[in-house]
């Protein structure tokens, strides 16, 4: 792994293709782990009430209180912790708080998080929540915001990556036609190939442009178009708006070069 920025990590893998993930940033995290809390905590509380319920069965005497009483510290704790070691590892490095900010724990080397690193990341969240603000405070000063469990597990937490279907990554962008309309044939589109129809393809499916640069785009376009097809001065294509015209011309092309 190379750390072009503090907020970015760039990972190659083995078939030297790089991926660049976005560092979480502590506020994402916080906001995350309140999320988390929000369902732990009163699982948590369930659970403790199931404990007592149970214990209060089969404990007597103030000794076996004593026990029962160090027995439930330990199960809130084992339930409390429990939450974020299962989700994390039921879902590759997600929980519900990070699922909603879009955060998943990867190893720093860009693969998965595996089963070992997530349970020692979460062992070690014992102290990062159990001492006060010791794990906000190594993620405020740590370069990756990374908290005690990070950096024993080897683990990050980053922004997560969204999946690209293969056929949205090969689609082309749609084409920008105002009509689907291809007019009255135009004369000399022999004389205007693949390439050229590939060019006025890019022109048409440019989104973003202002109004005044696509027209004045489209007006050069349509100058030297017209000029290729050497139509003559009274042509009725000359009065067409540029772009009009750049779209006949494309949608007779497609019919030309399909």
């Amino acid at each position: 792994m190379n750390s072009s920025q503090l907020d970015t990590i760039s990972v190659k893998t083995s078939d030297n293709v790089t991926l660049g993930y976005s560092v979480a940033g502590l506020g994402s995290r916080l906001v995350a782990q309140i999320l988390d809390n929000l369902l732990a905590v009163p699982l948590t509380l369930v659970a403790l009430l199931l404990y007592g319920a149970v214990a209060s069965v089969f404990v007597t005497g103030s000794e076996g209180a004593g026990f029962a009483d160090a027995g439930a510290g330990f199960f809130a704790g084992f339930v409390y912790f429990g939450y974020f070691f299962v989700a994390e590892a039921v879902t590759g490095g997600k929980t519900p708080g990070k699922s909603a900010m879009g955060l998943r724990v990867i190893r720093v080397d860009g693969s998965a998080a595996d089963f070992g690193a997530l349970a020692v990341r979460n062992v070690i969240r014992v102290v990062d929540v159990g001492v006060v603000l010791v794990g906000i405070v190594i993620m405020f000063f740590q370069p990756q915001t990374r908290r005690l469990g990070d950096l024993g597990a080897g683990t990050i937490v980053v922004r997560d990556r969204a999946v690209v279907s293969l056929a949205a990554a090969v689609a082309p962008p749609p084409i920008i036609l105002r009509t689907p309309d291809a007019g009255p044939p135009i004369d000399g589109l022999d004389r205007i190939g693949g390439f050229e129809r590939d060019a006025l393809r890019v022109f048409l499916s440019r989104p973003g442009l202002s109004p005044k640069l696509r027209a004045d785009l489209a007006a050069d376009i349509a100058k030297r178009l017209l000029d290729r097809l050497g139509l003559p001065p009274g042509a009725p294509e000359r009065l067409w708006p540029p772009e009009l015209f750049i779209e006949r011309v494309y949608l007779q092309l497609v019919q030309l070069y399909p």
